[in-house]
């Protein structure tokens, strides 16, 4: 998968960098102008676009990402044996090269800014888009932990941008403030690589249950769908009969791929019906059923002697957030005030 080689690329530069920063201080300065940073926003940006398409092959238009990098990469060949930059503290001397200095610094923190808020969107889209194809939400397909990476990421350089501002000023630092991203960079590579090794062939699954699930945008239009009207009639009904007998809602990982497959409907025919006809997204379909699946068990004596979660988790959610989550969102209350409504006899389940 390319997302995984967008990931081991950005490790591998970030390995390169800390044994230049070695040699560096020990041995012979390699190079004075930092380069290898304007490639680490294009390369998150690049794994949370490709961890979230469907056709993941290589664009050249990819390389264009990389134009500050490379600027700056000739430059600091052209000047390779020239004291360009002198650390925070002679950032601003009066020499030939403070203005090229004060560009890479602008360049450099424009670049991580435009680079996390451009993650960010695209992981922001993907996940609202999701509640078109899953009726469950989870970390496993949210990428929320991409989302805390990217923007610990921008925080940790931030506050060195803040330190090296003050240290310029002050000079109350008796090391350079750059060092400190290292720290950062150390704990980005554990945490991603841990996650990051787990998610994709996940991800691949979900990717083929849905499989245009990049390019649906919100508002989806229909008007050349192709359906007529009579057949919206039918598969809303169809879709609605299926709901009530069959209840597959029940399945705690249900997709649309898998209503489709049932149904042998369309699955973009599927979610115009659900969106057009019962003004609503697959997932808030799904939860409305098991919503009311849960108040017609936790209501039996059948289940008297189950815990709410339990009595959640045979209503088809999947985790105890997304059942408190969803059940709030649609009738205003939680589980517990809800159950406060009910009769006495219930009440004891509520102690569980």
């Amino acid at each position: 998968m390319m997302a995984n080689q967008v990931l081991a690329a950005w490790f591998f530069l970030i390995c390169i960098e800390m044994i230049i920063v070695l040699v560096d201080t020990n041995l012979v300065e390699l190079y004075s102008l930092k380069v290898l940073p304007f490639t680490y926003g294009p390369l998150m940006y690049l794994y949370a676009m490709l961890m979230t398409m469907e056709k993941t092959i290589f664009k050249y238009r990819y390389l264009w990402h990389f134009i500050a990098f490379i600027v700056f990469f000739i430059v600091s060949m052209i000047f390779l044996d020239k004291p360009v930059m002198h650390g925070s503290k002679g950032f601003l001397i009066i020499d030939r090269f403070v203005s090229l200095r004060i560009i890479y610094g602008v360049s450099f923190f424009i670049s991580i800014t435009a680079y996390s808020v451009a993650t960010f969107v695209i992981i922001h889209k993907y996940q609202k888009q999701l509640k078109s194809f899953l009726s469950y939400s989870s970390a496993k397909v949210t990428l929320k932990w991409l989302i805390w990476i990217s923007v610990s990421f921008y925080v940790g350089y931030v506050l060195m941008f803040i330190f090296g501002l003050v240290d310029i000023l002050i000079n109350f630092m008796d090391f350079d403030p750059y060092e400190i991203s290292f720290i950062g960079l150390t704990l980005f590579a554990f945490v991603s690589g841990y996650y990051g090794v787990r998610q994709p062939a996940l991800f691949g699954e979900i990717m083929q249950m849905s499989p245009d699930i990049n390019i649906v945008p919100k508002d989806v239009k229909y008007s050349r769908s192709g359906m007529k009207k009579k057949e919206a009639e039918t598969y809303k009904q169809k879709i609605l009969d299926y709901m009530e007998k069959d209840k597959p809602y029940l399945n705690r990982e249900l997709s649309i791929q898998d209503m489709a497959g049932t149904l042998e409907i369309p699955r973009h025919f599927i979610t115009e019906v659900i969106n057009t006809q019962l003004g609503k997204n697959f997932y808030l379909l799904i939860n409305e059923y098991r919503v009311e699946e849960f108040k017609i068990r936790i209501s039996s004596q059948e289940y008297k002697n189950l815990t709410i979660l339990a009595v959640a988790y045979d209503s088809g959610f999947n985790s105890k957030s997304a059942f408190n989550t969803i059940f709030k969102e649609l009738t205003g209350l939680t589980p517990s005030q809800y159950l406060r409504d009910l009769d006495q006899d219930l009440k004891p389940i509520l102690k569980k």
